[in-house]
């Protein structure tokens, strides 16, 4: 989180700040993850996962992806409670602006949605795979992975602010160094 503040002071136009703002959101999810998963709610944790992949992929697209035309046309159908699109179309349009500002970033947000679309769509909709996170003993891995995938998720939002706008990447490299550690732990 820290990370994020730090550098949130040179934002200037209005896509960045809601990229911003998107990024404070998955901040706040991962914390709820966190709160929910040590006491013991999986379900409701894992329901909590699609809101980061959507607050990732939402908070670049604003930031990267979006033209101003475009951007202002979400944010007035937002503000008047409208649906604003599918998050599978921004990730693919993200990921195509990415690739066109540094090659090998293609792919990622399309390949994210595709590998969590069904178990955080089945997770977040009341499924029997989350009924049963409630009701049935797992394994502490099962509460590690889903702590582990919101964390990778919020250090990928991260890393790809830090690529695009070519800040020292060494503070990134300590955060996955340390997040490496805790997992060994």
């Amino acid at each position: 989180m820290d990370l994020g503040h730090s550098h949130a002071k040179s934002v200037q136009t209005k896509s960045h700040q809601l990229m911003y703002f998107y990024f404070v959101r998955c901040a706040g999810l991962v914390s709820g993850v966190v709160v929910l998963v040590e006491h013991k709610h999986l379900s409701a944790a894992f329901a909590l996962q699609k809101s980061v992949v959507d607050a990732v992929i939402n908070g670049l697209y604003f930031g990267y992806a979006a033209d101003e035309v475009e951007f202002n046309r979400i944010l007035s159908m937002k503000m008047k409670g409208k649906e604003t699109g599918s998050v599978r179309k921004r990730a693919a349009k993200l990921d195509a602006a990415l690739s066109k500002r540094k090659k090998f970033m293609s792919g990622q947000f399309v390949e994210l949605v595709t590998k969590t679309e069904e178990y955080v769509n089945e997770f977040a909709h009341g499924g029997v795979l989350s009924t049963s996170l409630d009701i049935i003993e797992h394994s502490p891995q099962v509460a590690y992975k889903v702590l582990a995938d919101c964390t990778l998720l919020m250090i990928n939002y991260l890393s790809n602010v830090y690529i695009l706008e070519d800040i020292d990447l060494s503070p990134m490299k300590a955060l996955m160094e340390e997040f490496q550690q805790a997992k060994v732990n």
